[in-house]
């Protein structure tokens, strides 16, 4: 029983130390730019955000556990997918945006109000800023938040509880991580929000878990934000025009 607790634990605070060690040094470094009078724009806030939350606080803080305990990064399965890993992945991207589409059916239909995402609030008022979440998906949001939450919490607690309930465990931290980017709703609206994240971070946890590489469930978590934003930006501009279901698909669940 101790070593569960430790293990899940330890999986919590490594999550949370990572989530808050980046947000404070992004803090930090516009607090310094804005002192030096530099005009913190809504495009240099999400770059900055990007580079020192996922990049120096996920990933620092994932390979500084890492090397903590001895275990080299290649353990964790950083291998360019097989064909049918491919397949996977594809696979992987068809669910997750049928899930979003009965999702939004459903918040719609119930009149079930979801949480808005200080990201998605953000790109649909200033459309410019996809241009810089379009490649950080793929060099940092993926990379950093797979990195730490599958690669580092995942494997930590599947150690003393097994895959399948590691795979559960750390997907339910890695939803409530989310918390924090849910901004301007009620108690209930985040609560529906952070419920229906759980099953893509399931679905990206059980896809490492199946293939034991990293590279898979990076490439899913990537596109899929990818996906959203493009969508975002083609609300924003006026090309796509916003209906409940659309808002509910843009805004209720951004990993």
């Amino acid at each position: 029983m101790n070593s569960r607790l430790r293990a899940a634990g330890v999986g919590l605070g490594v999550g949370v130390a990572g989530f808050v060690g980046g947000n404070v040094i992004a803090l930090l470094v516009l607090l310094l730019l804005s002192a030096t009078s530099v005009d913190i724009t809504p495009v240099l806030n999400i770059v900055v955000s990007l580079l020192f939350l996922t990049g120096v606080g996920f990933m620092g803080t994932a390979v500084a556990y890492l090397r903590y305990r001895g275990i080299p990064l290649r353990s964790l399965g950083l291998e360019v997918p097989s064909i049918k890993e491919f397949g996977l992945v594809i696979g992987a991207l068809v669910a997750s945006f049928v899930y979003l589409m009965v999702l939004g059916a459903i918040l719609q239909a119930t009149g079930t109000e979801s949480a808005n995402n200080q990201v998605a609030d953000m790109a649909m008022q200033n459309p410019e800023i996809v241009l810089y979440l379009l490649p950080g998906a793929y060099l940092l949001i993926g990379p950093g938040e797979e990195l730490l939450f599958r690669g580092v919490v995942q494997n930590r607690i599947r150690e003393a509880f097994g895959a399948k309930s590691g795979v559960f465990i750390a997907s339910v931290i890695f939803a409530a991580i989310h918390v924090t980017s849910l901004v301007g709703s009620s108690a209930s609206a985040v609560l529906v929000t952070l419920c229906g994240l759980v099953p893509i971070s399931l679905l990206l946890g059980g896809l490492y878990e199946y293939t034991r590489n990293l590279t898979v469930p990076i490439l899913v978590h990537g596109t899929y934000d990818a996906i959203i934003f493009l969508a975002l930006y083609a609300v924003a501009i006026g090309a796509v025009e916003e209906s409940g279901n659309a808002a509910a698909l843009i805004v209720a669940v951004l990993p």
